[in-house]
C-alpha cells in the first residue's frame, strides 16, 4: 500500500469515528411512556328528537349534565328530528373523538349501528333498539315502564266514571308500548275501555290539543300522553275543559305543574338515573357491546311516581296502597304485562 493511500484511509476512518462519537453524544428526545401522558378528555354527545324543554329530551339533557358535574364529562347536545341528519350527527360526534355518543330514542339505532363499525373506538347507546355491535348497547326501558304503567292503569281505571280513557302516542315502539301496559291495567278493571291515538308529529303541540278536546267530547275522562312535546297539547286540553272530572296521568318527566288541578299522578321515568350508569362504565371502560340491555320495575330508582298533593282527596291513601301493592305484584311475577305480538 503507498503512503498516499494509508493517509487517505486514515483520514476516512477518522472522520468516521468522529462523527459516529458525535452522534453517540446526541440524546433521542425523550418519548412519555404511554401510562404517563395525559388521559383523553372523556367527552359525552347526546342526540336528541326534540327541545330540551320537552319532558322526554329534557330527561336525556338532565342525564348530561349529571355526566359533566359527577363523572367530568365533556358534553354536548344537538336536537336532530328529520331523520336525514341522524348518521351526519352520530359522525359528527365520533370524529370528533367524543368517548360515548347517546341517541335518545328508539329511531336512533339504525344510525348508531352503522356509524359505530365506522368508529370503533368510541362507544353508542340509544334509548330504546334492538340492534347493537361490539361498540353499540342500546337500553331499554320499556319492559319497566309498561310495569309502571300497568299500575298507573290500575290507579286510574278506580278513579274513572265514564269508563274511557284515552292514550296519545306516536308511531314509535318506545312511545307507544308503554301505553300498552297502561291498557292492561286500565281494562284490568270490567268494564273500563282504553282507546289509542297515534299523533303524525310529535313536536305539535296544537294537534296533541285538539285530539284530546276531541276525546274528551267523545266521552273520555282519563287522558295520557306519551308524544313527545305534542303531550303538552293534550295537558293543555286537560287544564282548560277537565273541571273537576277529567283527569291525566303524567308521563316520562313530573308534569303535575302543567295541570295542576287535573292530573293525578305523574310516572316518572328517571332516564337520568339509567344513563348515567351507562356513561360510568364507558368512562371506567368496562362499557359492554354487542346486548341489549334492558331495565324492568325491580331497578331500583329509574322508574317512580310522584303524586299531585293538590288532589290527595281523589288518590286517597287507600288508592296509593293499591299502587305498592300492584308494583309488589309486578316485581314478584305475580301480575305479568304481556308484550304486544
Amino acid at each position: 500500500m503507498s503512503k498516499q493511500l494509508f493517509v487517505q484511509l486514515f483520514v476516512i476512518v477518522m472522520i468516521v469515528a468522529l462523527l459516529l462519537s458525535g452522534c453517540a453524544g446526541v440524546s433521542a428526545p425523550a418519548v412519555a411512556p404511554a401510562d404517563r401522558s395525559a388521559p383523553a378528555a372523556f367527552k359525552v354527545g347526546l342526540v336528541h328528537p326534540s327541545p330540551i324543554t320537552d319532558a322526554w329530551s329534557g330527561q336525556a339533557y338532565a342525564a348530561l349534565e349529571r355526566m359533566r358535574d359527577e363523572l367530568g364529562a365533556e358534553i354536548a347536545n344537538v336536537e336532530v328530528g328529520d331523520p336525514a341528519g341522524y348518521e351526519k350527527a352520530f359522525s359528527d360526534f365520533a370524529s370528533q373523538g367524543y368517548t360515548l355518543v347517546i341517541g335518545h330514542g328508539f329511531q336512533y339505532q339504525d344510525a348508531a349501528e352503522k356509524v359505530s363499525l365506522e368508529f370503533p373506538n368510541t362507544y353508542f347507546t340509544t334509548v330504546g333498539g334492538f340492534k347493537s355491535t361490539a361498540n353499540f348497547a342500546p337500553i331499554d326501558l320499556v319492559p319497566g315502564y309498561m310495569q309502571a304503567l300497568y299500575a298507573m292503569g290500575v290507579l286510574a281505571g278506580q278513579i274513572t266514571k265514564t269508563g274511557k280513557a284515552v292514550g296519545f302516542t306516536l308511531e314509535i315502539p318506545a312511545t307507544k308500548l308503554p301505553l300498552e301496559g297502561f291498557r292492561q291495567g286500565f281494562e284490568s278493571i270490567p268494564g273500563n275501555t282504553f282507546s289509542m291515538i297515534v299523533l303524525r308529529d310529535g313536536n305539535d303541540v296544537g294537534a296533541g290539543k285538539e285530539a284530546a278536546l276531541q276525546a274528551i267530547a267523545d266521552g273520555a275522562d282519563i287522558l295520557i300522553a306519551n308524544a313527545n312535546l305534542a303531550g303538552d297539547g293534550v295537558l293543555q286540553a286537560v287544564a282548560e275543559q277537565g273541571g273537576d272530572s277529567i283527569f291525566a296521568i303524567g308521563t316520562i318527566g313530573n308534569q303535575n305543574s302543567k295541570a295542576p288541578k287535573n292530573v293525578l299522578v305523574s310516572a316518572v321515568l328517571n332516564i337520568p338515573q339509567a344513563l348515567f350508569a351507562v356513561a360510568k362504565s364507558a368512562k371506567e371502560g368496562t362499557f359492554e357491546g354487542g346486548h341489549v340491555r334492558a331495565f324492568t320495575i325491580n331497578d331500583e330508582g329509574v322508574y317512580q311516581f310522584i303524586y299531585n298533593e293538590e288532589l290527595a282527596d281523589i288518590v286517597t291513601p287507600e288508592l296509593r296502597a293499591l299502587v305498592d301493592e300492584t308494583i309488589a305484584k309486578l316485581k314478584s311475577g305475580e301480575i305479568m304485562v304481556e308484550m304486544p305480538q
